[in-house]
């Protein structure tokens, strides 16, 4: 069985990311909010501060 992939936490669509897959090896992940698609991501995101740290 193909392992199950996480939906984006604010738009609910599939993400390319397995719930498998460790936090920090993520992609669009944010702690304490969740998996994020690229979208999503990018939109909330890409005008804050703290994303110039990462």
């Amino acid at each position: 069985m193909a392992p199950k992939l996480e939906c984006c936490a604010l738009c609910h669509a599939e993400t390319d990311v397995t719930e498998e897959t460790p936090s920090y090896e993520r992609k669009n992940y944010i702690d304490s909010a969740g998996q994020l698609c690229p979208d999503c991501y990018s939109f909330i995101a890409a005008n804050k501060e703290w994303h110039n740290l990462l």
